[in-house]
């Protein structure tokens, strides 16, 4: 049996100093993530990002919990949130974040590099996960060689090298044109519908539109249309 890997919150909450103040980047916020895509909208500056980061782990709450099953993911050293994302998160940016050294089929293995994977199984894994966003024959070119869209489905191509059961897209579609945007859409609804639990940051609402679940953000407090979400009136309690 698969291991629990749902990711919830726990009154997660950030806040940073300003002066003889504090700006509050995200209110506390109590939620679980279902399977499924979810999309999380709102303006520019609204706490998007910031929660992003935090739920991957990249940046620490001020109060609250990330929990992906029954792992406390900010009670892990750095060390250990490095390997727990590698193991079980993939990410999409809106820059594609590729390599630029490394060759497609290159940035797709680089992950599985870092897992450990033999040589010849990394390759072919790489080879399938090209084929699957429309790239097997690109695969030797290096990034500036790729079109904006063509960067961004191997982009997706490495987030899914490891079969992470849980995917980040921070804006995938916001450099691309509509049509290439659809396709980097369909492409992220694949592990959605296989159980995945993809979590869409978009300021897009036709975009969000596509999603299962829905979440708003508006100066660092989020809202669910749909699903279960709560501001706990006090610190949260220890597990």
């Amino acid at each position: 049996m698969s291991p629990d890997l749902t990711l919830r919150t726990e009154g997660l909450a950030r806040t940073y100093p300003s002066g003889e103040g504090e700006v509050v980047a995200l209110s506390p916020f109590t939620h679980t993530f279902p399977t499924g895509l979810s999309a999380v909208v709102g303006p520019s500056g609204s706490g998007k990002s910031t929660l992003l980061n935090l739920l991957a782990g990249f940046d620490a709450p001020t109060q609250g919990r990330v929990w992906v099953g029954g792992t406390d993911l900010h009670a892990l050293s750095e060390a250990g949130r490095a390997d727990f994302r590698l193991a079980h998160y993939g990410f999409v940016f809106q820059s594609h974040n590729l390599v630029s050294i490394l060759s497609a089929q290159e940035n797709v293995e680089f992950p599985l590099t870092l897992a450990g994977m033999p040589p010849r199984e990394r390759r072919e894994r790489a080879r399938a996960l090209l084929d699957q966003v429309g790239l097997g024959r690109r695969g030797h070119h290096l990034p500036a060689q790729l079109s904006g869209g063509e960067a961004q489905r191997v982009a997706i191509a490495r987030a899914l090298a490891c079969d992470p059961a849980i995917v980040l897209a921070d804006e995938p579609t916001g450099n691309l044109d509509s049509r290439t945007g659809e396709q980097v859409l369909d492409l992220l609804t694949a592990p959605a519908r296989a159980g995945r639990t993809v979590i869409l940051i978009t300021h897009d609402r036709e975009v969000a539109a596509l999603a299962d679940h829905h979440l708003a953000v508006r100066d660092g407090v989020v809202t669910v249309q749909g699903g279960v979400a709560r501001a706990p009136v006090s610190s949260p309690a220890s597990p």
